[in-house]
């Protein structure tokens, strides 16, 4: 498996395991959040798993992998500025990135047609980022187990 796919698995499996984001669509009675986000240990190092509806029942996923929300340059900024977690990747500009996060990887969720990630490989993953220092660490994670979904799957424009 992509490296950066196992994120995305482990993120949605978290996500799923606490209820925040349901495989079911259109959402069914289970409590979902369709926008939303929560801090979670992944592999080991603190981390954000993000979430959007995109429409027809597909959710974009994004993970931030060793993250430290206290050095991110715009934690604590004012109005639009601030980190919100509303995006796929941290609202700073890219060179702030290894002070505080130490990969990012977003996808597609498909909930309608199957449960599955979208794409195969690294194909279909986007808004990617490692920090040198993290890339043995992440190719050393172990490949995690798909809760209810596939890793890999058909892409849908």
């Amino acid at each position: 498996m992509d490296d950066y796919r196992k994120l995305l698995v482990l993120g949605v499996n978290e996500a799923i395991k606490q209820g925040r984001i349901s495989l079911a669509t259109p959402p069914g009675d289970a409590p979902t959040d369709e926008d939303g986000h929560l801090f979670a240990g992944l592999a080991g190092y603190p981390s954000v798993v993000l979430w959007n509806s995109i429409s027809v029942g597909e959710l974009r996923v994004s993970v931030w992998w060793n993250y430290d929300h206290s050095k991110h340059p715009q934690a604590e900024s004012a109005g639009n500025a601030r980190e919100m977690f509303s995006l796929s990747r941290p609202l700073a500009k890219k060179v702030h990135y290894p002070k505080f996060v130490g990969a990012t990887a977003s996808a597609w969720l498909e909930r309608k047609t199957g449960r599955h990630l979208q794409g195969h490989g690294k194909r279909n993953i986007f808004d990617t980022y490692l920090r040198a220092d993290m890339k043995e660490k992440l190719r050393i994670i172990p490949e995690p187990k798909p809760e209810g979904y596939e890793a890999e799957g058909q892409f849908f424009l």
